[in-house]
């Protein structure tokens, strides 16, 4: 039994040897730290959420009427991806008693035409967007025709588009 405990007694002992040894080794003369962080791209409207137009002309002129602005920024360094949707699926419903509806296409920027009856509208690497550290935002400007023929009903005619911006 005597032998027994030696035995481990000096077997410790050259474990905490070894052990103080490396501890001891201080020998280096540099450290390095590496860190890294990620920013996820990303796409912001300053345009908010109070823009109203009253005033349409809804007459048989079917005029090309402008609604707003889209001011959009992105960090990409590349134009974002817009998706329009209307509350009223692409008309302008009235106020009346009998709902009335008037249809309409959208314009967006130079891309013109465009029927929200169908659902969304998905605008890809189209919408010019402001980049850097500054927040400048690039404009796009909104706007629609009403297919109005003069023979509508009278009643004060709305819609909402709501505009979702995101990166490419």
């Amino acid at each position: 039994m005597n032998t027994l405990l030696k035995t481990l007694l000096a077997a410790t002992a050259i474990t905490s040897m070894g052990a103080a040894a490396a501890v001891l080794d201080t020998s280096g003369t540099e450290a390095k730290f590496t860190f890294e962080g990620t920013i996820e791209p990303l796409c912001k409207t300053s345009s908010g959420n109070n823009n109203s137009v009253t005033g349409l002309k809804l007459d048989a002129s079917q005029q090309t009427q402008e609604i707003g602005t889209l001011d959009v920024w992105c960090n990409t360094g590349e134009n974002a991806t817009t998706e329009y949707t209307s509350a009223n699926g692409g008309f302008l419903v009235a106020s009346n008693t009998q709902g009335s509806k008037i249809a309409y296409t959208l314009n967006i920027g130079d891309t013109v035409g465009i029927d929200l009856q169908t659902g969304a509208y998905k605008h890809n690497k189209a919408t010019a967007a402001g980049t850097g550290s500054a927040g400048d935002t690039q404009a796009t400007s909104l706007k629609i025709t009403p297919q109005s023929n003069g023979l509508n009903d009278a009643g004060t005619y709305s819609d909402t588009i709501t505009v979702t911006v995101s990166p490419n």
